[in-house]
């Protein structure tokens, strides 16, 4: 089975399962299916790679591998979340006296992007854990 874990930061499952029992992932369940129905036959010919009649596994390790290399599950969505924590980000760093947007954007991307990214991948992995047989049945449909 294909896991992911973030390296750049200490992202405990717990948390995520604590998101996940608060609802906190539903746009991201979301997201997940609607990329599993969008890329399913991209999935379905990775799989027949490695066997011609694919098993549940084969098709969801298949899924989290293309997952990997296309990045992001919904790109807009993921830009959206991204400006609005640099935002966020500005708004803390002007309470104590004016400073340029712009560089604490560029300081933002440098220090947070990558973490802020594989959490984002790390929680669609957890997705696919707890959604496995919805995602196959898509997958076998």
């Amino acid at each position: 089975m294909i896991e992911f874990y973030p390296n750049s930061i200490y992202y405990p499952r717990e948390a995520v399962d604590e998101k996940l029992a608060k609802g906190e992932l539903e746009k991201t369940k979301k997201y997940l299916i609607g990329w599993t129905e969008r890329h399913r036959e991209e999935i379905w010919e990775c799989a027949r790679e490695d066997a011609e009649q694919p098993s549940d596994e084969i098709l969801l390790d298949n899924l989290r591998a293309l997952l990997l290399c296309k990045g992001s599950l919904q790109p807009a969505a993921e830009m959206g979340a991204m400006i609005r924590e640099i935002t966020k980000e500005v708004w803390y760093q002007n309470e104590n006296g004016p400073k340029d947007p712009d560089m604490i954007a560029v300081d933002w991307q440098t220090k947070y992007l990558t973490k802020w990214r594989e959490a984002r991948m790390f929680e669609a992995f957890v997705l696919i854990e707890k959604n496995a047989k919805q995602l196959v049945e898509i997958l076998r449909a």
